[in-house]
């Protein structure tokens, strides 16, 4: 073969490899360097636990306390996390030797995120809220909550719940948490981004305080280890 030949042969070998690699290079860019980054974050404080009220527009004259426990979500990446959520995976149950035990045969099940949707996209440097769950006023459960209540099997009794914030109630499994200490896994899912978890430990008193610094010592969340 001619010089000239060898030229054209080289040049189609490296044009034909270069339409494949740029491709694969442009998406290893942009699923590595420029990827979404979810953190999660959470302090047993405002603005991430705050004391709120029930308000509707059937009923002007609703106006009842209630708490939320949030944790927040971050992305710290470069690009948007698309269709993320938030899934309460796992639920242990500690007994009065502080020994802990799994909820048997426990469904994942999702939690709202912010505007109660269970799924979101989260745009870069975008922080949102998702609760983990809620107490209201005695008379609010009493009036409104407690027929809704699934409690864990062989707990129950007339002290207020801390309602889990699902995004629906399976009768299989708890929806609420009667006083006692427990642990969660939530996971937090995304399209594009990489899986993370995180684990928390609550103590539950079961009484209710008006004010924010009474009622987290009465309910306290704090960031556990794997259980």
């Amino acid at each position: 073969m001619m010089i000239s030949d060898w030229v054209l042969v080289i040049t189609s070998l490296f044009l034909g490899a270069t339409a494949l690699f740029v491709p694969v290079l442009a998406e290893f860019l942009k699923r590595k360097v420029f990827a979404p980054k979810l953190e999660i974050q959470f302090e047993l404080s405002t603005p991430f636990c705050v004391r709120t009220f029930w308000r509707s527009s059937d009923d002007p004259n609703l106006n009842e306390p209630v708490y939320f426990f949030r944790f927040q979500v971050v992305n710290n990446g470069q690009s948007q996390a698309r269709l993320c959520e938030a899934v309460l995976e796992e639920l242990w149950i500690y007994d009065v030797s502080g020994n802990p035990t799994k909820f048997p045969r426990f469904s994942p099940i999702n939690l709202r995120i912010e505007g109660g949707t269970p799924f979101l996209n989260i745009n870069p440097h975008r922080r949102v809220y998702c609760p983990i769950g809620h107490i209201s006023s005695p008379s609010y459960q009493e009036k409104a909550e407690r027929g809704a209540a699934i409690d864990i099997p062989g707990r129950h009794g007339d002290e207020l719940r801390f309602f889990l914030e699902l995004t629906q109630f399976p009768f299989s499994q708890p929806n609420c948490l009667v006083p006692g200490k427990y642990a969660i896994k939530i996971s937090l899912y995304s399209e594009n981004a990489t899986r993370c978890e995180i684990y928390f430990q609550i103590n539950w008193s079961g009484k209710w305080q008006d004010t924010e610094p009474e009622m987290f010592r009465e309910l306290v969340i704090q960031r556990a280890n794997r259980i």
